[in-house]
């Protein structure tokens, strides 16, 4: 299948069909978008998949570049891959690192599956099917602007196809405009997506509920704390319609067995039995360098603790239990889904906004839900005496309870804390500057660009 690959994969003229179960994608070579887009069945298998392009990328690179950054997990084979990975956990990548470079790609390549499957959305006849496609490709299209956002800053904001000379002539928005785009995007998909899907095989659709989380959480990045606990609010408060909950057991929400439980909000999913829909194990969660100072951190009652210890899967591979699965004895590939937004995520960040907002006991609830699930001592107000205090503390617990799934980089950027937390990592200590909150833009994009002014490398490299 050829591909056009200009600026920011936005050209990609090569369309995508899928069978009709959701995750096996099949490409259909050389199709036109005028003699593809005829059917809702047509626009049904470009909307599944839409969502393919997160399989690559949430077991693949975004495991270095937004895990690996952080001060949980440090590389320790530097000679792996040209030492792509290590470069980027060293803060030593430049702007033609490898990964870096496909995974603007693949995110923009995401980006432009829905733009493209928006655009011919008026083939669908059935009002509200319409409705719930609009809402999963604006929640996609969020999702992947947001992490472009936090990874780059200014970039392009493509939201309709077009060709490749105006790719190659477009400038980066600036961050506001990317933002404001997302917060649209989210709001639009918060009232078009249902609650749930009647059917079992439409587990891990974008829903209302996720596109709320997922809200949520950039309202909390921006700053706009009011607006974080009014949104999320809307998915913890008693006797709401969306059914989320802190399982008893916290090994039980990765127990693969147990996939898409009432912890999980979004997941990309994964099938090892079904040919090109498994993963293979993340050199991040296979023996990791872990920190000792988040090893240590647990009380010695935690629970959570125990989900760092490492399993042994064969002679080569020993995952943290975390991330544990076995092998498809035909293909050797792993099955686990990856949760992108889970429920305790939901609290920790309701509690942060809360104490942002203004310090106040009902903090303090949800961040002790959290803490007593995993059998940790709970906190108080004699213990946590002032917004300073209760700040600390729910970054501390994010480190606890989410260590491994993507977060940690970003919640460090996020509080101005990362170049401290750096030089004081349990690891190997790493003295970084502000504007490597940022990562490059690929050196492949400005070689392309035709916008010399308007598409410019970050400050510092």
């Amino acid at each position: 299948m050829k591909k056009i690959l200009l600026i920011i994969g936005v050209c990609c003229t090569a369309l995508f069909s899928c069978k009709k179960s959701f995750l096996t994608l099949v490409p259909q070579s050389e199709a036109t978008a005028v003699a593809f887009y005829k059917t809702t069945e047509d626009i049904t298998n470009a909307v599944n998949a839409s969502y393919a392009p997160l399989q690559s990328m949430y077991y693949g690179t975004f495991v270095t570049m937004m895990e690996a950054r952080g001060d949980n997990v440090q590389d320790l084979n530097p000679g792996a891959n040209a030492g792509t990975e290590y470069d980027i956990d060293q803060f030593l990548a430049k702007a033609d690192n490898t990964d870096i470079q496909s995974t603007w790609g693949s995110i923009y390549n995401g980006i432009s599956r829905c733009n493209i499957t928006l655009s011919y959305i008026d083939v669908v006849t059935d009002p509200a099917l319409k409705t719930q496609y609009t809402g999963e490709l604006k929640f996609l299209r969020a999702l992947h602007y947001f992490n472009i956002v936090r990874m780059w800053g200014a970039a392009p904001l493509v939201l309709s196809p077009i060709s490749a000379s105006a790719a190659a002539g477009m400038g980066r928005s600036t961050v506001p405009a990317v933002y404001a785009q997302i917060e649209n995007d989210l709001a639009a998909a918060v009232a078009s997506l249902p609650v749930a899907y009647p059917n079992a095989a439409d587990l891990g659709r974008a829903t209302q509920g996720a596109a709320k989380a997922l809200l949520g959480k950039v309202y909390l990045t921006e700053g706009k704390y009011a607006q974080a606990v009014s949104t999320l609010k809307d998915l913890i408060v008693t006797g709401n319609s969306y059914g989320y909950a802190l399982l008893p057991n916290v090994a039980s929400v990765f127990d693969v067995n147990n996939k898409m439980n009432a912890e999980i909000i979004f997941a990309v999913r994964y099938n090892k039995t079904i040919a090109n829909q498994g993963h293979g194990l993340n050199p991040y969660f296979n023996q990791p360098g872990l920190d000792p100072k988040l090893l240590n951190a647990y009380e010695a009652n935690d629970a959570r603790r125990d989900l760092l210890n490492t399993v042994t899967l064969d002679a080569n591979d020993k995952p943290v239990k975390k991330y544990y699965d076995t092998f498809d004895p035909n293909n050797k590939t792993l099955g686990n889904d990856f949760i992108v937004l889970r429920y305790a995520d939901v609290l920790l960040m309701y509690a942060e906004a809360e104490n942002e907002a203004g310090y106040s006991s009902d903090a303090f609830t949800y961040l002790n839900a959290v803490r007593t699930r995993a059998g940790a001592t709970p906190f108080s107000a004699s213990t946590l005496p002032d917004q300073a205090t209760f700040r600390t503390a729910v970054l501390q617990e994010r480190r606890l309870e989410l260590p491994l799934e993507l977060h940690r980089w970003f919640d460090l950027i996020r509080t101005n804390k990362a170049i401290a937390v750096l030089q004081n990592s349990g690891l190997t200590p790493i003295t970084i500057q502000a504007y490597q909150y940022l990562y490059p833009i690929p050196q492949t994009e400005l070689n392309i660009s035709t916008n010399k002014t308007g598409f410019t490398q970050n400050p510092g490299y």
